[in-house]
């Protein structure tokens, strides 16, 4: 690719000419450089690019070695050039590259909104035409270019370092690079951005989904409920978060000491406690396999993505009891033996790989903990302690670094998952605890505000039935039946009950352990579990499960259509589409025919099994995740149109919640669940989403 001219400016003069020049341009990149990435950054430095042949980089601030600070330009005029020259910016079509922070960094530092100017951001646009890429835009450029950024990278760290600064994974301190520095690396950015967009807007249109970015989805919902939930944040009660702190720590402390006490008697041996080195660790996956599975000899329940492969690699089989007690005498008889041996791979050399200890292979996940808390108590307690040391360290510690005036703002990301559901970090609030409470707890409306939040009652099991095809498994979602107890009623064959979850003869009150049954076989075998992976949890033998899995589909004949449906999709295109045409790629579906013929989906070899399941899995869950992501889309709008101040400020798992002034609260429930109830209409399917308000999280 041809290098850009890289024009610098620094001068009141300079930024009014480039104000005058980008007059008649349109679509305009457009890139920010700051001294953090936190709310309170100040810009140092705007990028811009236009055209193949320019980028410019102004120069705001730049890094005073000798003083230790940065210094900004000194002519009392610059500041207004530069306004004038964003105001301009507002009224173009803007290119970004993870634009949220950049418009969210501009209207903290000016005042000036541009996040509706913001036409594309080339980082949404690269995920959503292949869902498996990395996205950076230094990833993407050597993707797409084969451009290589090592030198521009190496000079700013060798500047930073010169004057003093930090260049670590975590703290890389870019501001205190010399300016001209800056300006090689931010001027670079725009064009490379501005020469993505160039490169990937011809695919956009190739595959169809134009109007799925820019008009019914991905740019719309980053404009509003994005840009919302990355900027508004929650509001934090301190006194009551401290508090929490405090007793978690306590309950954590009392837990971890009540286990330590209980299994004793079975690691003394080999972990005496007389040192840290030789003290059990009951964070510690491999010790706690190691005691679960060795020295009591429990089942586990499944082996590791390592033991996966190894078990593949010795021709082990791990399903039944016994076969997985070989798998753990096999593996202790090769340990310390080679399991790879070295070899040249790609031009590089690869070391050899031991085999380690089976301990090392068996997975301990909840799931397994799950089944052997029955037999003892300081397992029961092991999964209350982990629950626990969850939300104080993800949480509670996490919060507690992050926020700001009060105020904790959770990264949400359009671009983390591949069904286009948000990804959220720092910390991670889709994944907040659904049954301990205490976190929501401390997250609170504002004065005089009020939060307003409605979940979508079993949005999955409503697509689900809604792609089936089949009348009864709609009709569960009229309100006279329940999803769960009408599969239950036919695969068990108990009609002398209504197909209902509660009341006085209802299937799921007089047969609630069939019904519990029912839920864990209706999604699971559809998304490919098999009987061997849902035997541990259905608690029946593996033949049992099989022939429960076997009644089901013959049951409703209609899932097992949805499957194959899906399933023929990915052979013949490589690829499978939600509802609204969200794409998830599979390109070596394609191969599969070819390979292996015809044949029944259990007798496919593992990676084949995991294409076709992911290809069902995306059909549902990226259907779901996009009816409320337009949910979210169409309440920003209605609530613009009606001149009320509702502002997005979570979502998390099937909900949306909404912040809002306590006198429009009703007004705000009212437009919510009309987007969430009646934006998307699935063939007849009802969706139910019932607003509450309250003054926590913990309260909707």
């Amino acid at each position: 690719m041809i290098e850009p001219g890289l024009i610098i400016l620094d001068t009141t003069e300079g930024v009014d000419l480039l104000t005058q020049y980008i007059q008649d341009k349109d679509l305009i990149s457009f890139d920010t450089e700051t001294n953090g990435v936190h709310q309170g950054a100040e810009i140092i430095g705007l990028s811009l690019c236009c055209e193949e042949s320019a980028a410019f980089y102004v120069i705001i601030a730049s890094w005073n070695a000798a003083q230790s600070r940065l210094e900004y330009n000194p002519d009392h005029a610059f500041k207004p050039a530069i306004l004038r020259l964003i105001s301009t910016l507002k009224e173009k079509q803007l290119i970004m590259h993870n634009g949220v922070f950049d418009c969210a960094m501009v209207e903290a530092n000016y005042k000036i909104r541009l996040i509706e100017s913001l036409h594309t951001d080339t980082m949404i646009l690269a995920h959503l035409l292949d869902e498996e890429r990395r996205v950076g835009l230094k990833d993407l450029a050597a993707n797409l270019f084969g451009e290589d950024s090592t030198q521009e990278a190496q000079e700013m760290q060798a500047s930073v370092k010169a004057n003093g600064g930090k260049w670590q994974a975590k703290d890389k301190e870019m501001y205190k690079c010399d300016s001209q520095v800056m300006a090689k690396y931010g001027a670079k950015d725009a064009w490379l951005t501005y020469m993505i967009f160039l490169e990937l807007v011809p695919d956009l249109y190739d595959q169809k989904l134009d109007k799925f970015f820019y008009e019914d989805e991905s740019m719309p919902l980053l404009r509003g409920p994005t840009y919302e939930l990355n900027t508004v944040g929650l509001s934090v009660d301190l006194p009551a978060l401290q508090q929490l702190k405090k007793t978690l720590q306590a309950e954590c402390a009392e837990a971890k000491d009540f286990i330590h006490q209980e299994i004793v008697p079975y690691v003394k041996e080999k972990y005496p406690g007389t040192n840290a080195k030789n003290t059990f660790n009951i964070g510690a996956s491999q010790q706690l396999s190691w005691l679960l599975f060795g020295v009591l000899s429990l089942e586990f329940g499944t082996l590791t993505a390592g033991g996966k492969t190894l078990a593949k690699n010795l021709g082990l089989k791990v399903y039944t009891p016994a076969e997985k007690r070989n798998f753990i005498a096999s593996v202790g008889m090769l340990s310390g033996g080679i399991s790879h041996p070295e070899a040249i791979v790609n031009g590089k050399k690869v070391k050899a790989k031991k085999i380690k200890e089976p301990w090392a292979y068996i997975a301990v996940d909840k799931k397994t903990l799950t089944k052997l808390a029955p037999k003892y108590k300081w397992i029961e307690r092991l999964l209350e302690y982990q629950r626990k040391m969850k939300l104080l360290t993800t949480y509670v510690k996490g919060m507690e670094q992050r926020i700001q005036y009060g105020v904790i703002r959770s990264s949400y990301l359009q671009h983390g998952t591949t069904s286009g559901r948000y990804a959220s970090r720092n910390p991670n609030f889709q994944n907040l605890p659904r049954d301990d409470k205490r976190i929501k707890a401390c997250l609170v409306s504002r004065p005089g505000r009020v939060f307003v939040g409605a979940d979508y009652s079993q949005l999955e099991p409503r697509v689900f039935a809604f792609y089936s095809g089949d009348a009864r498994l709609r009709e569960a979602f009229n309100g006279t039946s329940d999803f769960y107890s009408v599969i239950g009623q036919e695969v068990f064959g108990k009609y002398d009950c209504e197909p209902q979850k509660e009341g006085p003869n209802a299937f799921g009150v007089k047969y609630k352990k069939l019904r519990d049954l029912s839920k864990v076989i209706a999604l699971a075998s559809t998304y490919g579990a098999t009987a061997h992976q849902l035997a541990p949890t259905t608690g029946k033998p593996i033949q049992e499960t099989q022939q429960i899995i076997d009644d089901y589909f013959e049951r409703f004949p209609g899932v097992k259509e949805m499957m194959r449906e899906a399933h023929r999709l990915v052979k013949t295109n490589g690829y499978v589409e939600n509802l609204f045409g969200r794409k998830r790629r599979i390109p070596d579906g394609k191969k599969i025919t070819k390979i292996y013929g015809d044949m029944e989906h259990a007798d496919y070899p593992y990676e084949v099994r995991n294409m076709l399941n992911l290809a069902v899995n995306h059909r549902i869950q990226s259907t779901g995740a996009s009816i409320v992501n337009r949910a979210a889309i169409a309440f920003y709008k209605y609530n613009k149109q009606a001149g009320l101040d509702g502002k997005i400020v979570s979502q998390v798992h099937d909900s949306l919640i909404v912040e809002c002034p306590e006198d429009q609260a009703e007004w705000i429930a009212a437009l919510l669940q009309d987007a969430m109830v009646n934006t998307t209409e699935l063939e007849g399917i009802k969706l139910e989403a019932e607003p509450k308000i309250g003054k926590t999280l913990a309260d909707v």
